[in-house]
């Protein structure tokens, strides 16, 4: 990449990858530099805007900001909450009541998880055109989500790993904890709570978040170094894995690094986002408050002033609400576009078919021009079968 310092190691170009040899020859000879995880941010910041703002089309816009909180939207499988079913009672009549509630119950449970599992797999069939969005420029989504019928089962089963791990060990550390605050409770006196109740329940919140930010970890792994082999070749799930476990083993202080600048990113652009919102809101307030005050004019002398103020005041607070989601969701698609263009940044140097995409001949992220959709050339006789 002209211009930027290079560093760590570079996997060899054409190891292990499959495409032509003609892609092959081109990407040995021009090698996107190897960049560190506080040089991807640039990159990515000016893939993220050509991406979204270069056609100057808020119905582009839109459509790639939903895809992108759509494929972020259901990144780890949510099982439901089985807190619901308690043990009947001795009595007849209770036991009829707790039955019939388990009875809704489970229904209830079963439509949210069939909804979940269903969202699940579309979040993660997203997230694999994305990669392709993000990479190649391109943004026709239909194409792409048929491109991605055969990776999505690899991908998904990948990622039910971490999902299990998270509810596993959330029920061992519920049934511990709740065991040892519930042993805490029993010598308290009547209507007050013992000593030793708080810092119980704080232990265990914090075991919680423990365990959820580290299975968050293996999940971002998975998500920027697993699946993008997935993405862009059809790898299978052992190829995938071997090459980004490699890019781990090889160069851990630079993706421990990545890791802490994505939490520090996020957190920043979660600012930025409270920032944006806030002045959404107010920008808001001014014609809803200029119609609210004619609408007041109009109405205050009826007879029914007070219930069609409170109709008006109600459609009011609904307006802006929507309103503030809409923004919500606009600049979300912009910041999980960002992190999905600096992952593949950090990535690129290390993975030369990525590279290349990410960086054709003569040309570097601070000399970006018009874009151009990714068109690889057709495989050689036979790679069609042995890719999938």
């Amino acid at each position: 990449m002209g211009g930027v310092a290079g560093c760590g190691k570079v996997i060899a170009p054409g190891v292990g990858l499959r495409y032509s040899q003609p892609q092959q020859a081109k990407g040995a000879a021009v090698a996107m530099n190897t960049l560190s995880a506080s040089e991807c941010i640039g990159p990515a910041w000016e893939r993220t805007k050509q991406i979204l703002f270069e056609r100057r089309r808020f119905g582009l816009y839109f459509k790639l900001a939903l895809c992108a909180v759509l494929a972020e939207g259901a990144s780890l499988l949510s099982l439901p909450n089985f807190a619901g079913f308690r043990s009947g009672t001795s009595h007849p009549t209770a036991a009829k009541s707790a039955l019939a509630m388990a009875a809704v119950s489970g229904i209830f449970i079963f439509a949210v998880f069939i909804f979940t599992t269903v969202l699940f797999l579309f979040g993660s069939r997203m997230q694999l055109v994305m990669v392709d969005v993000v990479a190649t420029k391109q943004t026709e989504i239909l194409p792409l989500w048929r491109k991605h019928g055969a990776p999505v089962w690899r991908w998904m089963g990948l990622k039910l790993l971490p999902s299990l791990l998270f509810y596993v060990l959330v029920v061992i550390a519920t049934l511990r904890y709740t065991r040892s605050i519930a042993a805490r409770m029993r010598p308290a006196v009547p209507g007050q709570l013992p000593p030793g109740f708080f810092p119980a329940f704080l232990q265990f919140f914090l075991v919680i978040g423990f365990v959820g930010l580290c299975v968050f970890a293996i999940y971002w792994l998975l998500r920027d170094f697993v699946m993008p082999f997935l993405a862009l070749e059809n790898a299978s799930l052992a190829t995938a894995l071997e090459r980004g476990m490699a890019v781990v083993r090889d160069e851990p202080g630079q993706v421990v690094l990545y890791m802490l600048l994505r939490v520090v990113l996020f957190i920043a652009f979660a600012i930025g986002g409270y920032i944006v919102y806030f002045v959404a809101a107010l920008l808001a307030l001014v014609p809803m408050g200029l119609l609210g005050a004619a609408f007041y004019l109009l109405v205050h002398k009826s007879p029914m002033s007070s219930v069609l103020l409170g109709i008006g005041l109600f459609a009011g607070m609904c307006v802006l609400i929507v309103w503030i989601f809409f923004v919500m969701f606009l600049v979300a698609g912009f910041i999980f576009t960002f992190f999905q263009a600096y992952a593949l940044y950090f990535l690129g140097g290390r993975y030369p078919l990525l590279g290349e995409i990410l960086e054709p001949v003569g040309q570097s992220w601070w000399n970006l021009q018009p874009s151009v959709p990714f068109d690889p050339p057709p495989a050689a006789p036979g790679n069609a079968e042995e890719q999938l």
